[in-house]
């Protein structure tokens, strides 16, 4: 038979009955698995007993090397076993992953937040504060005289009879239909009370021209358009209630100022408003619409707003202000009463319209003078017939130049110029509040299609009907508003530097016989109301936003626990750099080269 693989075959021995089969014998292999094992281990023990007599060259470049770095020198000193050699590296290893250890959690615990907020130990005195910004929502939001003018054009339009605006051109539907729609922009109550609760108020004569259903048509935001240039935005303007008619007698520090210069008319979300110390739409948002067409500010006082440093910290005294106009923003350099902002305001009572509280008072909001006016949300509630002290007390966060060198997506703040993500697209400069604004004014263009007067946006966009604004975006923003503003809006972080104001409002009632000694200061019958709005501290102890850790406290953060763990220091480290650069000079033989040209030798 033949044998294949050490396998042989053969007819195996027949027993009566049985057939024909194949044993296999299987040669044995285990003689050979032996002396392979036996080879190997001596092999192995050879190589172990070459391993524990090895001694390291003390000329060679790499042991010279490590010659200057504690924790590796132990390993490489001559006449030490192999096994110490072996301990000492385990021990460095053990070390090295033992700082790497301490520095991210001290990393992480001490620096996990880049910045710290600290209370400055060091007081500045008030006029260091930018004084707020006061905005004052009059009796009503718009002309009730206006209110009927725009009712009557509306009558003529329908039945074909022409209306000629004061340059001569002829009103169209559209326009006045447009003029509608503003004025119920403005003079919308559907946020009040009452509103909510069904009640009509007797005293307010403008009704809504919701029932009016051409203003369900489409209506553009377009100031370039000539209807809404030379017709509805003067007619708005017309009918806007004139800050220097309802506030008089203004004095700031002291000093008596006229007080169309001091206040400045605004369409807001509730008609009417006067601002004082508060920037123009036009200065702060990139894109002209109806609204800031509506302003009151001169283009010499939108110019001063543009250039103003609204991020300073403190005041500067070495600037040059006109003396016959306020600076801009203001800033009241002494405390109390007497060097702050004092005025008076009248109430008419007839001629009102557009109504926005239930109460028959007028509303007074404070801002930071770099945003714009909230008398929407952020308003108290002031009487008549009082005088009326607002006192205030600041709050000033700063920021030392260092903290802007921390990335943007570390810090969670942003200053007004920052560039990326605190770019924003419908205004010039970030702030917290502009941010906001444009976030609802985009969640609500998206879901409704349409945009109020007051919101920010893009020119010629679609203005909403009165049921949008009272279904639509009301409530896409009462939902926002419940979701939270930090998940609604997670891209509008703080400002870097801020200043908050807490207030405080107390009255004294006025008399009867008080109040007629100003009747000289209207032309009908009124009440009146002097206001104080006035800082009550000397100073203030403002809190400060710094990097947690300089890049110097850093390195010694570093530095010293290897240091403490290995005994490296920056001496064993140069040390080791010279000792290699040597060592690779002398490697491709340069100095060789500079023996020959009469050059240092090297030993």
């Amino acid at each position: 038979m033949d044998v294949e693989g050490g396998i042989e075959m053969r007819p195996a021995q027949e027993d009566k009955g049985s057939r024909e089969v194949c044993r296999h014998i299987q040669r044995s292999s285990y003689p050979r698995l032996v002396d392979m094992f036996k080879r190997r281990w001596r092999n192995l023990r050879i190589r172990w007993q070459n391993l524990m007599k090895f001694e390291p060259s003390q000329e060679n470049a790499c042991v010279r090397i490590l010659h200057k770095v504690p924790g590796l020198r132990q390993s490489a000193k001559a006449g030490l076993h192999v096994l110490a050699r072996a301990f000492w590296l385990l021990v460095f290893v053990l070390c090295v992953g033992i700082v790497f250890y301490i520095i991210r959690e001290g990393i992480r615990r001490t620096m996990g937040h880049p910045l710290t907020v600290t209370f400055e130990t060091e007081e500045i005195n008030i006029g260091d504060a930018k004084f707020p910004q006061v905005g004052i929502g009059p009796y009503s939001g718009f002309k009730l005289s206006s209110v009927y003018d725009v009712l009557g054009k509306q009558r003529a339009v329908r039945i074909g009879v022409k209306v000629v605006a004061n340059d001569g051109s002829a009103w169209s539907k559209n326009d006045v239909e447009g003029v509608m729609k503003v004025i119920d922009h403005g003079c919308d109550g559907g946020a009040i009370f009452a509103n909510k609760n069904n009640v009509k108020i007797s005293d307010n004569e403008h009704s809504s021209f919701a029932k009016t259903r051409e203003l369900l048509e489409t209506h553009v935001d377009n100031i370039t358009n000539p209807g809404v240039q030379q017709r509805v935005i003067p007619f708005i303007k017309e009918g806007m209630i004139k800050c220097a008619d309802t506030i008089k007698g203004c004095l700031l520090n002291g000093k008596s100022y006229n007080c169309s210069l001091l206040f400045k008319e605004h369409f807001s979300a509730w008609g009417s408003t006067c601002v004082f110390n508060g920037i123009p739409v036009k200065a702060t948002r990139r894109y002209s619409t109806i609204q800031s067409e509506l302003g009151g500010s001169t283009n010499e006082e939108i110019k001063m707003w543009v250039d103003a440093d609204l991020d300073e910290d403190v005041a500067n005294v070495n600037r040059k202000f006109d003396a016959k106009r306020p600076a801009i923003p203001w800033r009241q350099m002494a405390p109390g009463k007497l060097s702050g902002l004092t005025f008076a305001i009248k109430e008419e009572l007839d001629r009102k319209a557009c109504i926005h509280g239930e109460g028959t008072g007028f509303t007074l909001a404070l801002n930071n003078p770099r945003d714009e006016v909230q008398v929407e949300r952020f308003v108290v509630t002031l009487p008549y017939g009082r005088e009326i002290d607002v006192t205030l007390y600041p709050e000033v966060l700063l920021a030392e130049k260092d903290a802007k060198d921390v990335a943007m997506n570390r810090r969670g703040w942003y200053l007004s110029d920052d560039k990326g993500e605190a770019l924003l697209d419908f205004y010039k400069k970030y702030s917290r509040q502009n941010c906001l604004e444009e976030c609802f004014a985009k969640a609500v263009y998206e879901k409704c299609k349409c945009a109020k007067v007051s919101s920010p946006g893009l020119p010629g966009r679609t203005l909403c009907s009165y049921d949008d604004l009272n279904l639509c975006v009301q409530e896409k923003e009462e939902q926002m508003h419940n979701q939270g503003l930090k998940l609604s809006c997670p891209k509008c972080l703080p400002n870097c530097r801020d200043i908050k104001y807490r207030t405080s409002v107390t009255s004294s009632r006025m008399t009867e016989s008080r109040m007629n000694d100003y009747q000289a200061m209207g032309d009908s019958e009124f009440r009146i109301s002097v206001v104080n709005v006035f800082f009550m501290v000397d100073s203030i102890h403002p809190t400060r936003r710094s990097a947690r850790y300089s890049t110097f406290e850093e390195v010694g953060l570093v530095g010293g626990t290897v240091s403490m763990i290995t005994g490296l220091t920056l001496l064993d480290i140069i040390e080791a750099l010279v000792l290699i650069a040597v060592i690779a000079v002398a490697k491709y033989k340069v100095w060789n080269n500079l023996r020959t040209m009469g050059g240092p030798s090297f030993n």
